[in-house]
């Protein structure tokens, strides 16, 4: 119980900081703790204690209180989201080891005064691992092909409401997204289409208008606009379920869909920073659906949220009760095993006290956690909006605290991966040299070159660059980068790069030819925000097709075939370079060589810094092509595979996958 109590602290203090991104030693703890919590030690602690061969009166209790914690973690409910698809598994061990608990505290009813305290302390364990149930359920795929065919109903139709003259993205007049109202028994079934409706006229749907049309005080000024944000926040987290669940986006082809995206949440030139906050926002709620409880707490409905408040109080309420009285007035029978000291001081009862007040206070604080919560703020705004108040000095209190939180815990990390492959593709990850013995128990093949990646902060001008790019866009038709070339005049000299087999193709002939003019570049030269936006990006990009190309391609297997043969060639090549000078010598002297990906790379630099003599000219087309490339890429790659990052701390390339989505601009192969 102590191990297991221990484990469930470390999840409840890091699960949290698993979207902000952790190091590898952290990651590795909390698997750790997690398969201790709810795989193997729980499971075999409860089969220990069921066939125990002595009697302790502690041993009823260690095992209710061991369920708790199984399922008391609200911040980390699952570990990947496979973990999600064995809700069943689960749900037969919890089935099974309730069974065997009930049974423990049934042979001690006759002996043990506390037996009418434990019964309550059952029903908190049953409730808390329903939950867990539930939340692992609710993000299964099956769950989310059922759950998202209402709003993607709704969304077919959606246009019909309101006329394109009164559609206005900045006041979200005509923009009846739902933040809440999207459960099935609120829709018609209109016969004989079968097609289900909802009147967005009722009480109880909330709408992205009405929160915007809303007068109350809460609801103005700065504050105000930042509040109505995370129920913009939550109303795409909604629509971007439906990726998850095979639904369509059938509003992608209208234009109100791309006029939300440009002409609201992208007025200003200054607006890239809202823009990513929303969208920060939004998959921190996609995060919290796959990996923790809070979507089940407050999606599943009034139920779960009484039962969540019933089984905190009982549990809070008798659980002090019974480690005063282990701690205070316990007197262990004559005739029971229990360790003591040579003092004459009871070992286990001290430690079971201790351990309890552990666990009362863990719920408390995960209590307090979720009061504070996005959710609980997008409850709440929604009830303030339909006229349900609860006071407005308090409400105000809770939007304060609420937006505290968030200026002091970052939705995300803000974390930008670099790789550049002239620098490291002669060096092998551990796991490559150890792939003899490391296979059968390492995630996917080890590769060689995927090491020397390096983690940086956003950079504002990456920010800007990269989203503000999207103001350009007119048709909704993404560039490879031959817009930005067209632009600045150099489309003679360096279109035929952009005209590659893939875009994979595209990416390294482009990353190389980056690396080599930064190479080329003085030290004492000026590195404006184009030259930053241009390294910064290329080694993202790198970063991208090296360690997580189902991201931005369609075929990663392709991908990661292509990466290992550019690999290879520099290996080739380039083995006895001993700086980068040299590199950049002998690939720029073989530019009439045999054509490869290298050699398409030294070709571009070539043409790179023969564009009209001028350093910042230069890094000015650099910066404009990776800009575009980024979001030319960002559409494609796997839905399940941006949601396992965001367990590994997200990725820059998520927010835009996401922000393009909703601009109707999707690639869904």
């Amino acid at each position: 119980m102590l191990v297991m109590a221990l484990a469930a602290v470390v999840l409840f203090v890091t699960g949290s900081s698993r979207r902000r991104g952790c190091c590898g030693a952290i990651a590795f703890v909390q698997w750790l703790s997690y398969t201790l919590v709810s795989k193997e030690l729980f499971t075999f602690t409860i089969g220990q204690m069921q066939g125990a061969t002595f009697q302790n009166e502690l041993l009823p209790l260690w095992g209710a209180f061991m369920l708790i914690v199984f399922g008391e973690v609200h911040s980390f409910s699952a570990y990947n989201p496979e973990d999600n698809e064995q809700w069943k598994k689960y749900s037969s061990i919890i089935i099974l080891q309730s069974f065997f608990v009930g049974g423990m505290v049934g042979l001690y009813t006759e002996t043990t005064k506390y037996r009418y305290w434990l019964i309550p302390i059952l029903v908190c364990m049953v409730i808390e691992a329903d939950e867990k149930i539930a939340a692992l359920k609710m993000a299964a795929r099956s769950s989310l092909a059922l759950n998202t065919k209402p709003i993607s109903a709704f969304m077919a139709s959606e246009h019909e409401i309101s006329t394109v003259g009164e559609q206005d993205p900045i006041q979200m007049n005509g923009y009846n997204y739902l933040v809440t109202g999207d459960r099935v028994g609120m829709f018609q079934v209109m016969r004989p289409q079968y097609q289900m409706q909802l009147d967005v006229a009722r009480d109880e749907v909330v709408t992205l208008q009405k929160i915007w049309q809303c007068q109350g005080r809460l609801l103005r000024g700065k504050t105000g606009q930042q509040l109505k944000d995370i129920c913009f926040s939550f109303a795409l987290f909604k629509l971007l379920l439906r990726r998850f669940g095979g639904q369509p986006f059938s509003e992608s082809s209208h234009d109100k869909t791309w006029k939300l995206v440009r002409n609201g949440l992208l007025e200003k030139e200054g607006d890239y920073e809202r823009a990513l906050r929303v969208i920060e926002v939004e998959l921190s709620f996609l995060f919290d659906l796959f990996y923790t409880k809070y979507a089940v707490i407050f999606k599943g409905g009034q139920g779960f949220r009484r039962s969540k408040i019933l089984s905190t109080l009982f549990l809070v309420g008798f659980g002090v009760f019974i480690a005063r009285e282990y701690l205070i007035n316990y007197k262990p029978k004559a005739n029971e095993f229990h360790l003591i000291t040579t003092h004459g001081v009871n070992v286990d009862t001290r430690v079971t006290g201790i351990l309890i007040v552990g666990i009362l206070f863990m719920a408390i604080a995960q209590s307090l956690y979720l009061i504070v919560s996005n959710w609980a703020m997008v409850l709440l705004i929604c009830n303030y909006v339909r006229g349900i108040y609860c006071g407005n000095y308090l409400m105000l209190l809770l939007a304060k605290m609420v937006l505290l939180r968030h200026r002091w815990l970052k939705p995300w990390g803000r974390k930008l991966g670099q790789y550049s492959l002239l620098e490291s593709f002669h060096r092998d990850p551990l796991k490559y040299k150890f792939r003899h013995f490391s296979s059968g128990f390492v995630d996917g093949v080890p590769r060689q070159g995927r090491t020397g990646s390096s983690k940086i902060e956003l950079p504002e001008e990456v920010k800007k660059a990269v989203i503000l790019n999207l103001r350009t866009i007119n048709d909704r038709k993404l560039s490879n980068g031959e817009k930005s070339l067209q632009q600045n005049n150099v489309q003679v000299e360096l279109l035929w790069a952009s005209k590659l087999q893939t875009p994979t193709h595209v990416i390294l002939v482009w990353h190389i030819a980056t690396s080599l003019c930064k190479i080329a570049t003085r030290p004492n030269s000026l590195r404006n925000g184009d030259f930053i936006v241009a390294t910064r990006l290329s080694d993202y990009c790198a970063y991208l097709v090296a360690f997580a190309p189902r991201l931005i391609s369609d075929n990663a297997t392709d991908s990661e075939f292509i990466f290992d043969e550019v690999l290879k060639d520099c290996r080739g090549s380039l083995k006895e370079c001993k700086s980068d000078r040299d590199k950049y010598d002998k690939i720029m002297k073989k530019l009439g060589g045999q054509e490869t990906i290298i050699h398409e790379g030294a070709r571009l630099a070539n043409d790179l810094q023969n564009l009209r003599n001028e350093s910042d000219f230069m890094w000015k087309v650099l910066a404009d092509f990776w800009a575009e490339l980024m979001l030319f890429v960002a559409p494609s790659g796997d839905p399940r595979a941006h949601v396992e990052h965001l367990a590994e701390g997200g990725e820059f390339v998520t927010h835009l996958w996401a922000l393009l989505s909703h601009a109707g601009i999707l690639n869904d192969g």
